[in-house]
């Protein structure tokens, strides 16, 4: 559970590799994420390249600590195989476990959404050269971190209800 409580968003990078044993073990967490009826509809493009790192935050202005960082993951989801309308929800998934997985191996890492903006969906799936039928869903963007950030306290029991919402 200290894993789901110490991730937080990292902005800032130090210039510092990810090791490929690493990599391996973010990926493989990322395609251990469930989806709906299993169809394992994500597939993900690891993007080390620092000139597409600039393409990608020319394309995406939320985007830019990209240029910063060893590498980021595109995310994209598969429209042909996925069960009925599920594509965000198993997309977030494996976004959510390169995320926890990021933190479990000593590295920053922040999500940056590219679905529900059709502008940058578009210039992505474009600059990737995706297919049709794959959807570009996140970019999750990982490195040693050089934040000073501390982290937040999100506990909120106010937000908590029991059984109904009044």
């Amino acid at each position: 559970m200290d894993i789901l409580i110490e991730r937080k968003s990292v902005r800032k990078y130090t210039n510092e590799d990810i090791e490929k044993k690493d990599l391996d073990y973010i990926l493989h967490a990322a395609m251990s994420a469930p989806t709906a009826r299993n169809t394992r509809c994500c597939s993900f493009v690891v993007i080390k390249d620092k000139e597409t790192h600039k393409k990608i935050a020319a394309v995406h202005h939320a985007a830019q600590m990209i240029l910063q960082a060893p590498l980021a993951i595109l995310v994209v989801g598969d429209k042909n195989v996925v069960f009925e309308e599920y594509l965000p929800q198993d997309c977030s998934a494996a976004t959510q476990n390169i995320l926890l997985a990021a933190t479990a191996r000593g590295y920053g890492s922040v999500w940056c959404g590219v679905y529900s903006n059709k502008k940058i969906s578009e210039a992505v799936e474009k600059l990737f050269n995706l297919p049709e039928n794959i959807k570009a869903f996140s970019i999750v963007v990982i490195g040693k971190s050089a934040d000073n950030n501390s982290l937040k306290n999100r506990w909120h029991p106010e937000k908590i209800k029991y059984e109904i919402w009044g």
